[in-house]
């Protein structure tokens, strides 16, 4: 164990590192695993830990070390922490007990040179432990070195590795280890230990501010302790409270975010836009106001569908105004935001955040610039949910045979004699945009499908393809609509390579079904290798009731 002097000079998170399987918070399942592979004395010679950051990762392993390694009547599930191998391997002094970052020894050299001292036997304990952080690192070369040495280590060899980024480890290398998942601790997990340590450190804070330390944190422990010593410095010997906390974090911008859902509930983008560039006035940057603003969203989504979930995943003063806010706003307005919002997110490497967050409050606060099936029914959704009874269905009166009432008297004004008693374009809108986006079109109501008509609705084909294939609708983005009629749809690329992976039978059978589910029609799909040109629309020259008409058809409008 490290003396008083150096113990004091360690931070929190090294200093409360826990030392044995009972200590590890938040991860009872790698716990039991672990524990019943040293005690059966069933312990495999590779580990793969991943996860979040500051879950447990790296101490979990140094703990699996202490257990083959305790001088105690070892191994052991429950390291004595007081033999010569405990307390080396706690001050990370061990000899047999290496770890290695793979982030900076991440060439082949370096692990050719691990291979080599595999080789020896452990001189001081009874295993020789390898443990390698961030292991993603590793150059191809590098893991393929590593691979054979894992497969097949001397028996007194044990490797951790340990990454953030699963993915990014190659199969090869996963099945010759056997793995644990760390998950992300939740808020009351860690608010509990903040108060722990705060006891132990003699750090006087309150109820809220270890709460609100929690959700800070984001599912990392570790953050959570560096945030607890930070705001220690910043209480100066006072209580850790909301204005401590401000003083250390600042107000994480609550007001700009406030704010800007203000704005949306009013639908009042002069507004939205007027907070966005004050915000960028103060430094706020914008890719965060929008992974902010898609947070918001998600929480306001669970306040209309599962309280008790919004309660473990906000503070209780931010549930509640979320909770507040979000009866205010219709569901169809919060999927429409979490849709938007999600997009921009996605564009992580954007070089315009600030006009991707200002044209995603557009999208969100003016649906109806949008003419597209999603744009009608999310429109649709919300007058729904405003009127609080849903779409209007007339019951037949008596004398009227059942007849739909007038467009006029829908309007709420009378209609003056020998008026048609023909529904609205709103009316009959209303009754057809909802089913088109919920299903595919049937063929009784399918128009014609003609060049024109299949380039307005293209998008929409688009978004089809890519719900269903993101390879197909990367390489869909290189073609474009040369011919098209209820038999054949026929679409231009402009390379080879383009041409040779869409004529897939399963890739144009994907394009096919995503064109009947816009359409209406099922049409074989053929490509043309060709300069790939894009139908002249309608659009451009008379305006968004042209696009409606290529789409829905003249007899709607």
């Amino acid at each position: 164990m490290p003396d008083t002097a150096s113990s004091a000079a360690l931070t929190l998170y090294r200093k409360h590192r826990p030392a044995a399987f009972d200590e590890l918070v938040g991860q009872p399942h790698v716990v039991q695993g672990l524990s019943a592979a040293v005690k059966s004395g069933r312990v495999a010679h590779a580990y793969l830990f991943s996860g979040p950051r500051g879950t447990g990762k790296t101490s979990a392993a140094r703990i699996l070390a202490k257990c083959l390694n305790c001088m105690t009547n070892g191994p052991r599930p429950d390291p004595c922490g007081i033999c010569e191998a405990c307390t080396s391997i706690a001050a990370g002094t061990a000899f047999d007990v290496v770890e290695i970052d793979a982030a900076s020894n991440r060439g082949i050299n370096e692990i050719r040179e691990l291979r080599e001292r595999v080789q020896f036997a452990p001189s001081q304990f009874r295993k020789k432990v390898y443990i390698i952080d961030e292991v993603h690192m590793l150059t191809s070369e590098a893991f393929n070195a590593l691979l054979k040495t894992l497969e097949e280590p001397p028996e007194y060899v044990v490797f951790v590795l340990a990454t953030t980024e699963l993915h990014r480890v190659p199969a090869t290398i996963l099945s010759r280890c056997q793995r644990y998942e760390f998950r992300r601790m939740t808020a009351p997990i860690i608010a509990k230990r903040v108060q722990e340590v705060a006891k132990r450190e003699k750090i006087p804070i309150d109820e809220a501010a270890s709460v609100r330390i929690s959700h800070l944190a984001d599912g990392a422990l570790r953050d959570a302790l560096v945030m607890l010593e930070q705001a220690r410095g910043f209480a100066a010997g006072k209580a850790i409270d909301d204005g401590v906390l401000d003083a250390a974090f600042g107000r994480s911008h609550r007001d700009v975010i406030d704010k800007l859902i203000d704005a949306i509930v009013a639908a009042d983008p002069g507004a939205a836009l007027q907070t966005v560039a004050d915000a960028n006035a103060q430094g706020v940057d914008p890719a965060w106001l929008s992974k902010e603003l898609l947070r918001w969203f998600r929480l306001a989504l669970l306040a209309r569908t599962s309280r008790p979930v919004l309660a473990e995943e906000a503070p209780p003063d931010e549930a509640e105004s979320i909770a507040r806010r979000a009866e205010r706003l219709a569901r169809g307005r919060i999927m429409t935001a979490l849709r938007v919002l999600s997009d921009v997110v996605a564009q992580r490497w954007s070089t315009q955040p600030r006009i991707d967050l200002e044209l995603a409050l557009a999208r969100i606060i003016v649906p109806s610039d949008e003419l597209t099936l999603q744009s009608l029914s999310d429109r649709l959704r919300a007058l729904e949910e405003r009127g609080g009874n849903g779409p209007a269905h007339p019951s037949p009166s008596s004398g009227s045979g059942g007849a739909q009432p007038s467009a006029a008297k829908t309007a709420g004004k009378s209609a003056p004699a020998g008026t048609s008693r023909r529904p609205s374009a709103r009316a009959e809108l209303e009754a057809t945009a909802p089913e088109m986006s919920a299903s595919p079109a049937t063929p009784s109501m399918a128009l014609p499908l003609t060049p024109t008509r299949l380039d307005a609705m293209w998008h929409l084909v688009m978004t089809a393809v890519r719900e269903r294939s993101n390879p197909v609708f990367a390489y869909l983005q290189h073609a474009a609509v040369e011919n098209a009629d209820d038999e054949t749809v026929t679409l231009s690329v402009s390379k080879r390579h383009f041409l040779e992976n869409l004529s897939e039978p399963s890739t144009a059978a994907l394009i096919g079904e995503a064109i009947q589910r816009v359409s209406g029609v099922h049409p074989r799909v053929a490509f043309v290798l060709g300069a790939a040109r894009r139908v002249e629309s309608a659009a451009p020259q008379r305006g968004g009731l042209a696009l409606a008409e290529s789409v829905l058809g003249s007899d709607l409008l």
